[in-house]
């Protein structure tokens, strides 16, 4: 009777174990309805399923492995195109192939590797640090404890000359540039160089699989067919310590010829492996010694250099994600602020200003522009508006279309914001002969823009979301600032701020009250005022006539307004509330209402 046997099945890390007795038949499954990884007896042997139809590189009946009885296993290639690899003795067993091996037989079958060997064959002992490995950023040093291990640590071959050469190199790595090319491969470099290895990796967790970052070898080892360690690695993975491998007899399935094995984990600031760093030491040479635990500190205490240097790229990547994301909203100067003092951008009740810009007729250049032309459009003409924002030191909010909001006060406390933000509308303003020079020519008429502004209490904070950040300000005052704009099409007017603005603003800025409004959703009445766009000759007398006729028309007296407004057009034939007003006069006069209110009311936004 043949004695029992092991079948190992291996996809990077080890997926299936079966002991057997007898022949058996590996391959893909016969159809979906077959259970896989599995074996099952069939008449007197076995069928070995070890992966699933869909796996093309392998094939529905592979390889025959049948005992022989005298210590070795007739292996018969039964794939119709497929090769069975056999790593360990460099070659391939051709389709329809036979030969005969004694065990362990290493094998390669598609993607996968396959060891056959005793059932009760001994394995490598696997030793590891006590503790697991620390993140990056816990806030322990472990160069003190490799200095005490250094005293500890029987048998070492680390001399002080090499020690210290070690601790330059791991000084080294944590100042280069982690992420680099070179990065990776000074870390495979110092394992081969410092800790004596004959190769060093570094191998990056990508999805399930572990991929070669870089390698380094010593000029003597040969690294092809090379193939890392599943059971050091799954170790590494799962416990998230330093394991070295310490022969006793055969070598693991992926580590033929190879003596001992080193893996330290990589990890992120979660403590999650997001990597190993692996080194190998190999047999044949005189100048080989089984790995010290001082040698896996050294790896480990390496491997963590490398984790240090990818969370430090990885801060300072959030922290440029942070700043450019701030950039887009705020100036540069504020955002340098805000990252030094995020508590600033906590939601809280603040004093502030809010303008809304939008460009005039726009539909129609639209209609006139197609769809690339009004994207080019848009894009000089807000960057233009934005940069007046950015200029005055307001905070861009958000674009609507052709609308821009701004504001300030927040998230920096500006006791001038009324100003700044009226600042930033007059240059606004100025901005539109250079735009008009651009686009006037296409679009065939000049582009024109109006402004609303309020001043006032209102949320400030994060009004987006946790996926999307905007940092901005809700309540009345903002509504109100979006129907201030609003209101300029129905005033004739260009820019309109509101009476909590124009008290902010003293003598600053020449201002005409134009009217009571009362806007959509908003109960209370509000008082708008016409702010200059620049110096007007006539703006005093202008200013004057048109209050004086406002006083009339708001007591009722429309005759009265009507001779003030009448005299006013002549000297000013296109000033569009002074038209808007007499025609209200005209209006009442010919239908006086009972009672009169002379708050216009508007019942769109």
């Amino acid at each position: 009777m043949n004695p029992p046997w092991q079948i190992r099945v291996y996809d990077d890390e080890r997926v299936y174990v079966a002991d057997l007795t007898g022949a058996a038949e590996i391959g893909r499954q016969l159809n979906r309805d077959e259970a896989q990884p599995a074996h099952v007896k069939v008449g007197e042997g076995w069928r070995v399923v070890i992966a699933p139809l869909d796996e093309v590189t392998i094939s529905r009946r592979h390889l025959e492995v049948k005992p022989l009885g005298d210590g070795r296993f007739q292996l018969t290639n039964r794939s119709a195109n497929q090769v069975v690899g056999l790593p360990t003795k460099r070659r391939e067993l051709a389709p329809g192939a036979t030969c005969r091996l004694a065990l362990p037989i290493v094998l390669r079958v598609g993607s996968r590797t396959l060891r056959l060997q005793e059932a009760q064959a001994t394995q490598e002992r696997l030793e590891s640090l006590p503790m697991a490995t620390m993140a990056p950023g816990s806030g322990s040093s472990l160069l003190p404890e490799l200095r005490v291990n250094l005293g500890r640590s029987a048998g070492s071959a680390m001399g002080p000359d090499q020690l210290t050469g070690w601790i330059h190199a791991f000084l080294g790595l944590l100042q280069s540039a982690a992420g680099s090319e070179d990065f990776y491969g000074q870390a495979a470099r110092a394992l081969v160089d410092l800790v004596k290895l004959d190769a060093g990796r570094v191998l990056l967790r990508q999805g399930q699989r572990w991929h070669e970052q870089a390698q380094q070898s010593a000029s003597r080892v040969n690294a092809a067919d090379w193939r890392p360690s599943t059971r050091i690695l799954t170790s590494v993975l799962t416990e998230k310590k330093t394991f070295w491998q310490v022969p006793e007899s055969q070598p693991d399935s992926s580590t033929i010829d190879v003596d001992a094995v080193v893996a330290a984990p990589i990890l992120d600031r979660s403590g999650n492996v997001l990597g190993a760093l692996y080194g190998e030491r190999r047999m044949g040479g005189v100048q080989f010694q089984p790995i010290t635990q001082l040698e896996a500190m050294l790896v480990e205490v390496l491997a963590h250099g490398v984790a240090a240097g990818l969370a430090r790229v990885e801060q300072e990547r959030a922290a440029l994600r942070t700043r450019m994301q701030m950039e887009q909203f705020f100036t540069p100067r504020l955002a340098a602020k805000l990252e030094d003092h995020p508590e600033l951008l906590v939601g809280r009740d603040s004093t502030i200003s809010v303008l809304f810009c939008d460009i005039r007729g726009f539909s129609t250049i639209t209609e006139r522009l197609g769809p690339k032309q009004t994207l080019e459009l848009i894009g000089d003409a807000m960057s233009a508006l934005t940069q007046c924002v950015l200029d005055h030191d307001g905070v861009v909010v958000d674009y609507a279309g052709d609308e821009v909001m701004a504001m300030w006060g927040a998230p920096e406390t500006q006791a001038d914001h009324a100003v700044r933000a009226c600042r930033a509308a007059l240059a606004m303003f100025d901005c539109l002969p250079a735009l008009n020079a651009r686009w006037q020519p296409i679009i065939q008429q000049p582009l024109d823009i109006s402004i609303g502004v309020n001043s006032g209490e209102a949320q400030v904070g994060n009004v987006g979301s946790r996926i999307k950040f905007k940092y901005g300000a809700l309540g009345n005052t903002v509504n109100l600032g979006s129907r201030t704009q609003g209101a300029t099409k129905h005033l004739k007017a260009s820019m309109l701020v509101t009476d909590a603005t124009k008290n902010l603003l003293g003598d600053t800025y020449q201002t005409r009250r134009l009217c009571q409004v009362g806007v959509v959703n908003i109960a209370q009445p509000v008082t708008l005022y016409e702010l200059a766009r620049s110096p007007q000759s006539g703006w005093s007398s202008l200013k004057r006539d048109y209050e004086l006729a406002l006083d009339e028309f708001n007591r009722g007296e429309f005759r009265q307004a009507c001779r003030i407004l009448g005299r006013l057009i002549l000297e000013h034939p296109n000033d569009g509330p002074s038209l808007l007003l007499l025609s209200r006069a005209v209006g009442f006069l010919v239908h006086k209402p009972d009672p009169f209110d002379p708050v216009m009311r508007l019942d769109e936004k």
